[in-house]
């Protein structure tokens, strides 16, 4: 219950896109660039860091939430059609020769069938919202991308430079080889609290030093390529995080 209302409240914080000023209340719930499966829930998995824990949330985060709902929809969906075809096919099992129940058989399976083919279209438009916002293109399941399920997906490739783990999220390398924070620092200035970790920064936009407008920087000697989603200007690099 805890994570569900959470995720309403973040959620209407993404949607109103309220201005959080610099150093404003931290809930400090994610702890890595993006907020996982296991502390905001499946809904709001995927979404940025700053927008869990500050709700500053952009237009990326808002979609990757009607995915998540989409996904969750669509598994809702591909179960009702698993089992209409049970049905269908037991009907025609025990028809025994009567005309009313292989009809009523051959109706559930064909009801079956074409919700089989929404589901279908409907994890392509999935696939194709995600690979605009994640790679600014519309196809990626040629790319051998898969959706995480858990232990059977483990370690596969399920975005760039991102896999999947056994609890069913899909992290950046970035976050695999740095999952710890590297100082933590209570009270400092006798104000805020500091942190430093590894995490997905984008070079072009983030700062690297305290501009007064940010409440996190990176350290642009530590960045390391390849490790994280997005083009070659988003890197894993040390962040330095006041809340």
């Amino acid at each position: 219950m805890k994570r569900f209302l959470f995720s309403i409240v973040t959620l209407v914080a993404c949607v109103t896109l309220v201005a959080i000023p610099a150093y404003a209340y931290s809930s400090n719930i994610c702890k890595g660039s993006k907020c996982t499966l296991g502390e905001v829930g499946a809904f709001m998995a995927g979404i940025t860091g700053a927008c869990g824990n500050t709700g500053d949330c952009t237009l990326d985060d808002i979609l990757t939430v009607f995915v998540n709902v989409g996904n969750y929809i669509v598994g809702i969906i591909g179960a009702i059609v698993l089992v209409m075809y049970i049905i269908g096919g037991f009907y025609l099992l025990v028809s025994g020769g009567n005309s009313g129940r292989v009809k009523k058989g051959w109706s559930f399976l064909k009801t079956s069938t074409i919700g089989l083919a929404i589901v279908m279209f409907s994890y392509l438009g999935i696939y194709a919202l995600r690979g605009v916002l994640q790679y600014g293109a519309v196809a990626i399941t040629d790319k051998g991308y898969v959706v995480c399920t858990g232990a059977s997906t483990t370690g596969q490739p399920c975005g760039l430079n991102e896999t999947c783990m056994e609890d069913g999220t899909c992290k950046s390398l970035c976050e695999q080889e740095h999952p710890d924070i590297i100082s933590y620092q209570d009270d400092y200035d006798g104000i805020f609290t500091k942190i430093q970790y590894y995490a997905c920064v984008d070079k072009v936009t983030a700062p690297t030093s305290d501009d007064g407008t940010s409440d996190r920087w990176y350290t642009p000697s530590t960045c390391i390529p390849n490790k994280c989603w997005g083009d070659e200007n988003v890197q894993c690099c040390q962040v330095d995080y006041f809340y």
